[in-house]
């Protein structure tokens, strides 16, 4: 028994004449009975009890019909399913992501991409660097988002923004007050960082120790959350991503300072497994978040929300300072 007859037989049930079903599936007549007649033959028992003006199921017909029911509504849902996965409308990815990417970079890609094709379901894993790539590699998640540089030739490596790592600190702390800052200044102020396997503390204490500035750590804590609090609690200075204090400068709970001929950048970027296949939603996706990260995310747009910080502070020590930060 093959899916045409049997929606052949539904169609000519439904109806309970094969003249009216077959002008619904533009067969001819004499075509439909040859179908019906070939169905009941395979299945050693009459269908259809015929001689009236409408034909009626016998029981082998009725017990066919309900299965014909659940069988031809569970392979339209199929191919339904299907044509939405290969569109690139439905489907499951699993993302992972470092502490910055995945708190405060990746959030804002998701949100956008789901405002465009909100049936997509989209999970995703903050870990380390090294736990998200193990992860890539035993294939449980479809691709991640790090800020490291990878040069394992066993991952494909695609930029989506720049990320500048920058220098915060409480706005009653002494060093807001600078007219400018440079990195002589820092050495020995006591520094709020992240654990020790943190990709940014390794950048910013391999930038700052290639600068000559000893690096006196006042506190270690867990993750960028942590680091923000301290400094807002004039515990101590710290270096994590702008994207991490955009709302937090915004609101002036925290300052940007400025480093006099000192920037620190580096580039966010989708990592996934060498010969990975992508799903056309993952396809999708990828293609999204680095056009989403072109535009929305990299040095343009940095530049774009620049002038806003400006006018989040109130005295004009402070304003100075960022005018000479961004100025």
């Amino acid at each position: 028994m093959n899916l045409h007859h049997l929606r052949i037989f539904h169609t000519v049930a439904q109806r309970r004449s094969i003249t009216a079903a077959a002008a619904d599936l533009l067969l001819s007549q004499p075509a439909v009975s040859l179908q019906l007649k070939a169905l009941e033959k395979e299945l050693g028992l009459p269908l259809f009890e015929r001689g009236g003006p409408k034909l009626r199921l016998t029981q082998a017909g009725e017990v066919l019909h309900r299965a014909a029911v659940s069988i031809l509504s569970a392979q339209d849902e199929a191919e339904r399913a299907i044509l939405e996965l290969r569109d690139g409308t439905k489907g499951r990815l699993i993302l992972g992501a470092g502490t910055t990417g995945g708190m405060y970079v990746l959030p804002k890609v998701v949100q956008a991409y789901k405002s465009l094709w909100p049936e997509t379901e989209i999970v995703f894993h903050i870990g380390t660097t090294d736990q998200i790539l193990e992860k890539l590699l035993q294939n449980v998640l479809d691709m991640g988002l790090v800020g490291a540089p990878i040069e394992d030739r066993r991952f494909v490596v695609e930029p989506i923004c720049t990320d500048e790592l920058v220098l915060i600190a409480a706005p009653s702390h002494p060093i807001v007050s600078l007219a400018k800052v440079t990195l002589r200044d820092l050495g020995g102020m006591p520094f709020i960082v992240p654990e020790a396997d943190s990709r940014t503390r390794q950048l910013v204490e391999r930038k700052l120790r290639e600068a000559g500035v000893p690096l006196r750590i006042a506190m270690q804590l867990p993750g960028t959350e942590g680091v923000k609090r301290a400094v807002e609690a004039r515990l101590g200075i710290g270096m994590v991503s702008g994207y991490a204090v955009e709302n937090e400068c915004l609101t002036g709970v925290l300052r940007r300072v400025p480093i006099e001929d000192f920037r620190l950048t580096r580039t966010m970027n989708i990592v996934f497994r060498t010969q990975k296949y992508f799903s056309p939603v993952g396809s999708r996706f990828r293609e999204f978040a680095k056009s989403f990260g072109a535009q929305h995310l990299g040095p343009l747009a940095a530049e774009a929300r620049r002038p806003l910080a400006r006018h989040a502070g109130t005295a004009g020590g402070r304003k100075k300072n960022e005018r000479s930060a961004h100025g």
